[in-house]
């Protein structure tokens, strides 16, 4: 009995060596195979194949390899500490800019009203319209936008009124903005279709036209004719005629009759002049 036990402890002995002895030899071949994984580094769209050195950091490697950094740049890996097998070091290029920036918000209506007894379709217009100047500091990763500081900030709101032809199916055609267009006071009176005190028969203008309400007499030294025009409280017009009255800053515009006409005896009138057109 004795020496079948001594028998069975020498077995268990020996496959107990057995098996120590491939833990070991599948360590040292696990290290060895390990020790020739690359690791990597990816900088500037282009990706370095390296050996990853256990006592060497990497910022060694990086030198090696002749990857600079400049100061902001980014490392995703300690540059002080080997890079392990299998590993990316990833080189984020980081450059910053400093911008002035004007933005302008678009001409936002707080209140409108369409026309359409002059010649043709507009709309009047009151709004705001923002303009904010900065300056600002980006921040570029890789050349993509990353971040932006804003260092200062000035803001100015403008309101003004502006004029929208529209189409006969009420879209926009041109827009003028009146705070910008040349403007004049002047006086004005008015005439209709028929009125005796109109040369001829009071129904063609000076340029042929039929005479009608948007019509608008001017003295041409003042106000060349074919001009698109508009005057407060009238409304859209067009400088399509003249009179032997209506000289300097002076100004005759067509009416419905002769009632609406006494409305109009030498009113103080703003005359906005859009620009020269062949039509109205």
């Amino acid at each position: 009995m004795k020496m079948n036990k001594k028998v069975e402890l020498k077995k268990i002995i020996q496959l107990v060596s057995v098996a120590l002895g491939i833990l070991i030899l599948s360590s040292v071949f696990s290290s060895i195979n390990l020790s020739r994984v690359n690791a990597y580094i990816e900088s500037d769209g282009v990706i370095i194949a390296v050996m990853p050195y256990k006592n060497i950091p990497l910022k060694n490697i990086l030198e090696k390899n002749a990857v600079s950094l400049e100061e902001n740049d980014i490392v995703t890996k300690d540059i002080n500490k080997p890079l392990k097998p299998s590993q990316t070091a990833k080189i984020i290029r980081v450059t910053k800019e400093k911008k002035h920036i004007n933005e302008n918000a678009p001409f936002r209506i707080t209140w409108s009203r369409k026309y359409n007894s002059n010649l043709r379709k507009v709309e009047l217009q009151k709004g705001i319209e923002k303009n904010t100047s900065k300056n600002v500091w980006d921040t570029y990763h890789d050349g993509l936008l990353h971040h932006r500081e804003t260092l200062n900030e000035r803001s100015a709101t403008k309101e003004y009124y502006r004029l929208v032809l529209l189409t006969k199916d009420n879209k926009p055609e041109k827009i003028y903005d009146l705070s910008k267009m040349k403007s004049k006071k002047m006086v004005a009176t008015a005439y209709y279709p028929g009125d005796p005190l109109a040369w001829g028969d009071g129904t063609v203008t000076f340029l042929g036209q039929k005479m009608q309400r948007g019509i608008i007499a001017v003295d041409p030294k003042v106000i060349p004719l074919k001009t698109r025009l508009f005057v407060s409280g009238y409304g859209y017009g067009y400088a399509g005629d003249t009179g032997n009255l209506i000289k300097g800053n002076r100004v005759d515009l067509g009416v419905n009759n002769a009632y609406e006409e006494l409305s109009w005896t030498f009113r103080d009138v703003t005359v906005y002049i859009l620009e020269p057109s062949e039509t109205w």
